[in-house]
């Protein structure tokens, strides 16, 4: 409900026809200190004759257990589950020059086993389980348990729902022309991990493992406009290091095609400044972007603007990232105000969001200390701004807290406040943007960690994170539905239905790490959360929760 994400790019691409594939495929991504590269680089580009072709294949298998996943209560307590992704990247070009570049996920989240209920949907191919053979293509969703209240979300739960075989994740044209980089089509927002948008893509995250990450229906132009300004044989065609200029235009949705006012769209410009001396390990970064989405139907001006400094010297890091979105919308206000009859206003929108990390690294051993921050909103009144922030969701914050506690109880509220607004009659549907899909948000928090690796196929890390909520942690739609009169202050819950609490909670983090042969991985993770009264039900308790998940991920 309080979701506006950013429109970035983060890694501006060169502008010269010229660029030659050793230098493509030698080149890494810029340094982000929150980051940890695998180390495999981009895919290596092979030649036929004019054209080029790369292509990239991982198969990771994931298992899970929590306990307990609801920390109040008996029903839909714990949480086991095995999964797959498969991922299948290719790019065909002519001289380098012109290029397609795709990317398709395969059994994305599809649990492992014939699974749902025969005759239904999801139907297994066999109706009885013990001689089953061939497994089907079932997911997790959450929805109603048929028990109780139907807009009471502690009477939902995860459910089994048909997942997609196939899913085509990105396609896109690209020409590198003497003026600059022109892209067309669905293409990461981001390319490496920002604070509001996350492009997904490889193994970046210290802990946990990402998803679909963020992509956009867009044309991007970037130039590098002072190499323009050299003889030919004085530029500097590369890409990690310069200043860059980018422009795009986003469609975020079309909706009547006879009607123009109707459609999302969003726009933006960015500058970047990138100085590498890899030899020395030394770097420098600068980074500014601002980008406007904006819509008719719903009188929609939404202003995002993000700034990034990071500095590496030597065995020293540091890197500080912010963002802003401001502006003003009625699409919220319009749904909302239906469940209490209020008046529609054009909301305010008012979100921040901030991280910080410093990092010492020795050839064994690293020290990382990381500091987060997104607002988040006390008052969910349609009348009232729009404050609350959310992480892009592969931007991982913790293995448990947010990633899987905070995901379980804001999904049944989510789906509680769909159901709602689909009774009053609403034509959108805001509630479905409470579920912060494991996000970070609404919190401080401090993360430091601490990393050991013996050699270069070992790893062991551990960090202990801690999180507050300023203002409390509110459950929006159930409070909405409570309040009782033009106050809302005394009817205010969070997700487990007691009282807004300001603590999170301390969670306990730990990784172990093996690489074989560079194209497996094995990774273990455990947590412990000891939460606070953030996620306190009425009775003022909650459960300590433990997990465990162990992942494999093949990789060419």
């Amino acid at each position: 409900m309080r979701r506006f994400r950013a429109l970035l790019l983060g890694v501006l691409l060169g502008m010269s026809a010229q660029v030659t594939s050793t230098r493509a495929s030698a080149e890494q991504p810029p340094y982000e200190p929150w980051s940890d590269y695998d180390g495999m680089g981009p895919h290596n580009r092979y030649e036929l004759g004019d054209f080029g072709f790369r292509g990239g294949a991982e198969y990771r298998a994931n298992w899970l257990y929590v306990r307990p996943l609801n920390l109040n209560g008996t029903r839909n307590r714990n949480a086991s589950w095995i999964e797959h992704r498969l991922r299948l990247d290719g790019a065909i070009d002519y001289e380098d020059t012109v290029r397609i570049v795709t990317s398709i996920d395969g059994l994305e989240g599809t649990l492992w086993g014939d699974n749902g209920i025969y005759g239904g949907s999801p139907s297994p191919n066999s109706g009885v389980n013990a001689p089953a053979s061939i497994p089907n293509n079932a997911t997790l969703g959450v929805a109603y348990k048929g028990h109780g209240d139907e807009l009471d979300p502690q009477n939902y739960g995860y459910v089994l729902v048909p997942g997609k075989p196939l899913h085509i994740r990105r396609a896109y044209g690209e020409v590198v022309t003497p003026v600059g980089l022109f892209r067309i089509g669905r293409q990461p927002t981001i390319e490496g991990t920002s604070i509001l948008p996350a492009d997904g893509d490889g193994r970046p995250n210290r802990f946990g493992y990402s998803n679909e990450g963020d992509s956009s229906d867009r044309i991007l132009f970037a130039t590098k406009p002072l190499e323009g300004l050299k003889p030919k044989n004085q530029r500097d065609l590369s890409r990690n290091r310069g200043l860059f200029l980018l422009a795009f235009y986003d469609r975020v949705t079309t909706n009547q095609v006879h009607l123009f006012g109707d459609d999302t769209q969003g726009g933006g410009v960015g500058v970047r400044y990138l100085k590498q001396d890899p030899v020395h390990q030394q770097s420098v970064q600068l980074l500014g972007v601002y980008s406007k989405r904006w819509e008719a139907k719903y009188d929609t001006n939404i202003n995002i603007m993000t700034a990034r400094a990071i500095g590496r010297f030597g065995k020293l890091s540091a890197g500080v990232e912010g963002a802003g979105i401001l502006g003003a919308t009625r699409e919220v206000s319009q749904a909302l105000a239906l469940i209490n009859s209020d008046p529609i206003v054009r909301q305010k929108v008012q979100q921040f969001g901030a991280r910080a990390v410093v990092r010492w690294d020795e050839p064994t051993w690293t020290a990382y200390f990381e500091s987060d921050f997104a607002s988040g909103d006390h008052n969910p009144n349609p009348g009232t701004p729009l404050t609350q922030l959310y992480f892009a969701e592969d931007n991982n914050v913790g293995l448990l807290m947010f990633e899987r506690t905070l995901h379980f109880a804001s999904q049944r509220s989510s789906a509680a406040g769909v159901e709602l607004l689909r009774r009053i009659g609403a034509h959108t549907f805001p509630a479905e943007r409470v579920d912060s899909e494991g996000s970070f948000t609404d919190a401080i928090a401090i993360f430091p960690q601490f990393g050991f690796h013996p050699e270069k196929a070992l790893l062991f890390r551990g960090g202990v994170l801690m999180a507050w909520a300023p203002a409390g942690v509110v459950d929006p739609m159930r409070s909405l539905y409570l309040r009782d009169g033009n106050s809302i202050e005394d009817d205010l819950v969070n997700f487990n239905g007691g009282k807004p609490g300001t603590f999170y909670g301390t969670e306990f983090d730990g990784r172990f790490s093996w690489r074989y042969l560079d194209h497996f991985i094995f990774d273990l993770e455990g947590a412990l959360l000891i939460p606070g009264d953030a996620f306190y039900n009425k009775n003022r308790q909650a459960a300590r929760s433990g997990m465990v998940q162990g992942r494999t991920t093949f990789v060419f």
